[in-house]
């Protein structure tokens, strides 16, 4: 008996442990087999982007006008002291260098400047980060059944649509996945404590600062998820040198964009309180897009009916806030910090034709999502519920069909104006962008009708006027170009492109003396302004001013020493001073 009874126990023992290995193997392949489904779906779904353009809606200054500077794998390092519209000399507060990076990349695989290549880097990045909120979401204690729905829903919701299929939005991209990151490999270390895991948060928070300058505010979500998650002293002298790593990080990052930035002064947009305060609508109106997913512009605008239903919403959240008692409301706070705080950057910034943009919503409402998933009870979390698993199913479905159609609007340019403006017939910036493609396709009466429209929306608007100056100057209407780039000037005196512009159309009539005065006040309020300089330049030439030709010509090529026009004006310029000795 006794010996039976010890061979029986030692089998059940052994059953036991096989049993727990055949669980964990079990685990294993289904986290493996989830995060295949968590890169694949969003990649399916986008795939189609692969065959479309540009828009020419930013992507033209980033990338298009930019091509002779991505195209050389040596100018990486050169993308860290430069803001993100590079060659344009316009300069710009913008600081992306890892963007930039990324589009020489893009150039180097696909071997020239091949659209396809930029939308599938997008389109994997978004595989990675659905794989990165997957694994964050389980880190919340979220079974990995709801853990990837969850990641999956949020993906593939078509308010992201533009972060996805509209190229300029890479910088979003980079900073969504290299956030994600640096927040599991804080859990990590606050989990194991061992230091690799604190390098790789430093490295991963670092990276995200040279994707966009949003990530200098994750140490404060960091900060707050400490507080709230952890259970350790917060007076041990590792979190002090984590501290002082985000410092330093920081400090090298801030070095670098002043150096790339200057002293640059947007003429154009606002920056702080003000700009803050007329973008404060963009938080009712990203929740009421989020949870009502019907209406997306590819530029849109403010709403008085989605700010309401935003309001609404938000007086749900802070209802549901008081009334679940499921969870902690410190981990509640978690979410609202996380949707808050990544919100703030973008709000800070205020374009005087834009209201605002939905890729930049794509980082912070994932702390939304979050507070979604912890509003379902704990019981429900921690096991396999086939009821919700279909009903999320069904959401994510439907939100899929709605994004695989939206997105077709990022086809190309005219596509993509059209949509923006069938949306949002008030967005003069839409009408301003669609009257240069018009104008670009020959189709002159009909750009002028589209900057008449945008001149109506928004009586302001500089650009549209200069436009439209531009489009008269092609029909020989110099007189009515002249005009309108004076109205341009009046709007914004210090708009350089106006000046030249207007220089141009009054050398059309003769009278360089004049328009070497407005290419003058051009380079003043632009001072590495190429094309101006190559204008006054040709001016000059025609006042048989032959010296100051050459003199223009030369600063051209010091910009840019691959100007060929300039080059051949110098020679020409030069061989007239020969011949008047």
């Amino acid at each position: 008996m006794g010996k039976n009874y010890q061979k029986s126990k030692y089998q059940q023992s052994k059953n036991a442990i096989n049993t727990q290995t055949l669980i964990n193997s079990e685990k294993k392949n289904n986290s493996v087999l989830f995060i295949l489904i968590a890169f694949c779906f969003p990649v399916l779904l986008y795939i189609q982007t692969v065959t479309y353009g540009f828009t020419h809606f930013d992507d033209d200054y980033i990338i298009i006008d930019n091509i002779s500077f991505l195209s050389h794998l040596r100018n990486v390092f050169h993308a860290f002291i430069t803001d993100a519209l590079m060659l344009r000399m316009n300069g710009s507060s913008f600081y992306r260098p890892l963007q930039t990076v990324s589009y020489i990349i893009d150039l180097q695989l696909s071997g020239g400047n091949n659209t396809w290549m930029y939308h599938l880097s997008n389109i994997f990045l978004l595989g990675l980060i659905s794989c990165s909120l997957f694994l964050l979401l389980k880190r919340f204690f979220i079974t990995s059944r709801l853990a990837l729905l969850g990641a999956l829903i949020y993906c593939a919701h078509p308010l992201f649509v533009s972060t996805i299929a509209w190229i300029p939005a890479r910088g979003d991209l980079l900073l969504t996945f290299f956030s994600l990151l640096s927040f599991l490999f804080l859990i990590e270390f606050l989990q194991k404590g061992k230091l690799k895991y604190l390098f790789l948060n430093c490295a991963a928070f670092t990276i995200g600062l040279f994707c966009k300058e949003t990530a200098a505010f994750l140490p404060f979500l960091f900060i707050i998820y400490f507080f709230i998650f952890s259970k350790e002293s917060p007076f041990k002298k590792i979190y002090l040198f984590m501290l002082m790593l985000y410092v330093i990080s920081g400090i090298f990052w801030l070095w670098l964009r002043t150096i790339a930035i200057g002293n640059f002064s947007d003429p154009f947009a606002e920056f702080g309180l003000k700009a803050f305060l007329v973008n404060v609508r963009t938080i009712p109106e990203s929740l009421a897009k989020f949870f009502l997913p019907f209406d997306f512009s590819p530029i849109p605008g403010f709403s008085i009916l989605k700010t309401l239903a935003g309001l609404g919403i938000i007086v749900i959240i802070i209802v549901l806030f008081f009334k679940n008692k499921k969870r902690s409301k410190k981990e509640f706070i978690f979410c609202f910090s996380w949707f808050l705080i990544l919100m703030l950057p973008p709000m800070l910034f205020k374009n005087p034709v834009i209201d605002y943009l939905d890729h930049r919503f794509f980082l912070p409402l994932i702390g939304v999502q979050l507070f979604i998933l912890f509003l379902l009870p704990k019981k429900l979390l921690m096991k396999r519920d086939v009821k919700i698993s279909w009903i999320l199913i069904a959401i994510l479905v439907f939100l899929s069909s709605f994004t695989f159609i939206k997105s077709r609007s990022y086809s190309d340019p005219m596509t993509f104006y059209n949509s923006a403006i069938a949306y949002n017939s008030n967005s003069a910036l839409a009408y301003d962008n669609r009257g240069i493609i018009k104008g670009e396709a020959n189709d002159v009466q009909g750009a002028i009708g589209d900057f008449n429209k945008a001149i109506a929306i928004n009586p302001n608007f500089a650009e549209a006027y200069s436009n439209r100056g531009i489009a008269k100057a092609s029909i020989n209407d110099y007189h009515g170009a002249i005009e309108d780039h004076n109205k341009a000037i009046a709007i914004s005196p210090k708009y350089a492109d106006a000046y030249n512009n207007k220089g141009m159309a009054i050398g059309s009539i003769g009278n360089y003396n004049e328009a070497i005065i407005n290419f003058s006040k051009a380079i003043e309020c632009k001072p590495n302004y190429i094309e101006a300089f190559f204008n006054r330049a040709l001016a000059k030439y025609y006042l048989k001013d032959f010296k100051g030709a050459v003199e223009d010509c030369e600063k051209v090529l010091k910009l840019n020493p691959n100007i060929q026009n300039a080059i051949n004006l110098k020679e020409k310029a030069q061989q007239e001073l020969q011949k008047s000795k």
